[in-house]
């Protein structure tokens, strides 16, 4: 008898090339992650296009084709960065300070009557301490911090699971006039076997075989005070 094919519980997502630039390092990580054998467990899609209006509807598209989904984890570059940052928390606020690649350049809230900040739902701080990895608590204001509240909002409603994880450039990256030559490049087998940890761990927070499976943590009440300019 055929074994049954088993229905995915985390979807991952990267981001298309921004800014100029011809590579993302997100994406690039998406690729190899793909290759790996996940048992069936993890969906990888992408590239996700960088843009304010349609990022995250697509991303929502995607999860509807799963209903057994339990959570989801986008991915983004940030160019500067040292370590792969698994970031906290996202707030409902859109700064643009370059175009989106839909040449939009909004200022606002991403979702309208949203708390201003929601709080991922991963359990970030239960992973081991790694010189690759760290915990943050600025997704920014661009598109990233968008689909990142997007989803958290999304998980909340849907009492699922929801994080966002930016990653340094890759070594892979030097040659695109479009990124910064002195930023930091980590290399790319460090990146893999880092994301393949943190999946794993990911994947140990949805899945019943590793236990009962965790709440979302409830979200504290927010005061909101004065309007964000």
């Amino acid at each position: 008898m055929a074994e049954k094919k088993k229905s995915p519980v985390l979807l991952i997502t990267a981001f298309e090339p921004f800014d100029g630039a011809s590579t993302n390092s997100s994406l690039i990580m998406l690729e190899e992650l793909a290759k790996q054998d996940w048992d069936g467990k993890v969906v990888f899609f992408g590239p996700i296009p960088v843009s304010f209006a349609d990022a995250w509807p697509i991303i929502e598209h995607a999860l509807n084709r799963y209903p057994d989904i339990q959570g989801v984890i986008c991915m983004g570059q940030a160019e500067g960065a040292t370590r792969i940052s698994l970031e906290r928390m996202a707030v409902n606020r859109i700064h643009a300070g370059i175009p989106d690649n839909d040449g939009a350049k909004p200022r606002g809230p991403v979702i309208d009557g949203a708390p201003q900040v929601l709080k991922a739902l991963f359990p970030w701080h239960e992973l081991e301490e790694s010189p690759h990895w760290e915990c943050t608590y600025n997704a920014g204001a661009y598109v990233c911090n968008a689909v990142m509240f997007s989803a958290i909002h999304w998980a909340r409603e849907e009492e699922k699971f929801a994080g966002f994880i930016h990653l340094p450039l890759m070594e892979s990256q030097k040659g695109d006039k479009g990124l910064g030559e002195k930023s930091f490049h980590m290399k790319d087998d460090v990146a893999l076997k880092s994301l393949t940890r943190i999946i794993d761990f990911a994947l140990e927070s949805l899945e019943p075989d590793y236990g009962l499976k965790p709440k979302p943590a409830p979200q504290q009440k927010f005061n909101p005070g004065p309007p964000i300019p």
